[in-house]
């Protein structure tokens, strides 16, 4: 069976003599430029083209009948000509750095060379049954995601009829590891052991809730009057500037002694260019970089404290978690923290047990009026 690559065509624009029409071009099993009219333009809209298209590239990928049989396409390719191409315009770079790894490592060095039209819901739930023997529930639960995503696209592209994704569930295997979050002592204990610069951004992080991706990619133009508010208009990613995680740009309050630590940070250390970096590296042209900041300067110093586990991670968590027990009201702390609130509470609030048994004691009181309920003692017989 002659091997050909999975093509999509390019759809453009043609004059046959006086008439415009719309052509698909490809390449033929001899690898020969070729192009296929689809219709006028007068009479086809540009949806109904990209529609006609979609038909022909079928015959010509094996997905009708033809003289010219060519064999189904692979996974591997449809995801490195397709589905990657179309992620990439959406994905912002961290995204798009964790999930071309997870999708070349995990999907691709497995499935890459098996049939895309091949599979069936029972063999990709064997697949993630397998992935979670080894893996986190973190891992596993994305590659279901990205299996759901992959297949819809190939659907949308016609390249295959029903998507075998849609009923795919993380197994009950998937190692979930523990979340842990500071209590209130671990943060004073945390912000006594480490250096002046540092527990000002531990303050940031903990009690207004930043990333630190946005935390790092603070200028002095940020920074409200006093030191009581900072605007998030961008993050940085391994050194790249770009837009906040969700493209919304939102202004974060800072509690008051953490405004006032700030403004004795940026008189002593800031420069007065609106544009200077709050946190410079020591060359000052790039803001310090976040794997550098918790590797040399604020782990060593809170391993020494018994601490050595808590990362940006912990205290966004944190944060949330602290902040339902201080009672503070969740829409006002997801909007901080910059998320919805059905996220905040369901990943990154953390009820601790003191929490719960109050809930429990809550309950029974509102249910029996704390009234003393007397034991019932049973008669002798």
């Amino acid at each position: 069976m002659r091997r050909r690559r999975y093509q999509k065509g390019s759809l453009q624009e043609r004059r046959h003599g006086k008439k415009r029409v719309w052509v698909v071009q490809y390449y033929d099993a001899d690898g020969h430029h070729r192009y296929h009219t689809l219709g006028r333009m007068c009479d086809l809209s540009k949806s109904q083209a990209v529609e006609k298209q979609s038909e022909f590239m079928r015959t010509i990928n094996g997905g009708e009948a033809t003289e010219d049989p060519i064999r189904p396409v692979l996974v591997s390719e449809f995801v490195n000509q397709v589905y990657l191409p179309f992620q990439r315009g959406k994905w912002k770079d961290s995204t798009k750095d964790t999930s071309e790894q997870r999708i070349r490592v995990h999907l691709l060095q497995e499935l890459g060379h098996d049939q895309i039209g091949g599979f069936s819901p029972s063999g990709l739930q064997a697949f993630l049954e397998r992935k979670a023997a080894t893996m986190s529930f973190s891992v596993v639960d994305h590659l279901r995601w990205d299996l759901g995503s992959l297949f819809e696209m190939a659907v949308a592209e016609k390249v295959i009829a029903v998507n075998p994704a849609t009923t795919l569930y993380t197994p009950k295997a998937a190692k979930t590891g523990p979340c842990r979050v500071m209590t209130a002592n671990d943060v004073e204990v945390a912000l006594g052991a480490v250096a002046w610069r540092e527990e000002l951004i531990l303050r940031l992080a903990i009690f207004s809730g930043f990333r630190p991706g946005e935390l790092l990619a603070f200028r002095r133009r940020h920074v409200g009057s006093g030191g009581n508010s900072i605007e998030v208009e961008q993050r940085i990613y391994r050194g790249n500037l770009d837009s906040p995680k969700n493209g919304k740009t939102r202004i974060v309050a800072i509690p008051s002694s953490t405004a006032g630590m700030l403004c004795e940070w940026m008189n002593a250390a800031v420069e007065a260019d609106p544009n200077a970096w709050i946190f410079a590296s020591e060359a000052g042209e790039t803001p310090v970089g976040r794997d550098n900041l918790l590797r040399r300067n604020i782990r060593p110093r809170l391993e020494k404290v018994g601490l050595g586990w808590v990362d940006f991670k912990v205290m966004r968590r944190t944060n949330a978690s602290l902040g339902k027990n201080a009672k503070v009201d969740p829409k006002a702390s997801a909007d901080q923290r910059g998320h919805g609130i059905g996220v905040s509470l369901d990943v990154y609030t953390k009820t601790s047990i003191e929490g719960k048994a109050e809930a429990a004691q809550q309950l029974e009181d509102s249910v029996l009026g704390r009234k003393v309920v007397p034991i019932r003692q049973e008669k002798a017989s």
